[in-house]
């Protein structure tokens, strides 16, 4: 049980630090918008919007994989926070092929689901 006390913190905080890391990529993004180099409306809004929305969701997952990690019976949401950190990095790979992002929410993915998985087994 040991591992999974340091292993569920350690994805949330990589989790918290993917969040922040893509939330500063959104005055680069504006940038390149009002530049007029990518999308045209109402693409742009769509498209920063969602980098927003994702920000917020990679935020949210961290807090909650974190608090359920003291908790009695936490592995179950750890492993959907897990669940929930994979299906991006899969949606990401496909549609946006291999980059650093899809690398950091895969080792957070494993971190997750194996320290969910841990604190299921021995919630003690």
């Amino acid at each position: 049980m040991k591992s999974a006390r340091w292993l569920t913190p350690l994805g949330s905080f990589a989790l918290l630090a993917s969040s922040i890391l893509h939330a500063s990529g959104y005055s680069r993004l504006v940038h390149r918008i009002e530049a007029g180099a990518m999308l045209a409306p109402p693409l742009d809004g769509i498209v920063k919007v969602s980098w927003l929305l994702f920000s917020v969701e990679l935020f949210f997952l961290a807090v909650i994989s974190f608090l359920a990690w003291n908790m009695e019976r936490g592995g179950r949401i750890v492993l959907l926070c897990g669940a929930c950190t994979g299906v991006s990095a899969l949606l990401m790979l496909r549609f946006l092929g291999a980059f650093i992002g899809v690398y950091m929410l895969a080792a957070v993915t494993l971190l997750l689901v194996l320290g969910g998985t841990l604190q299921v087994k021995d919630p003690s």
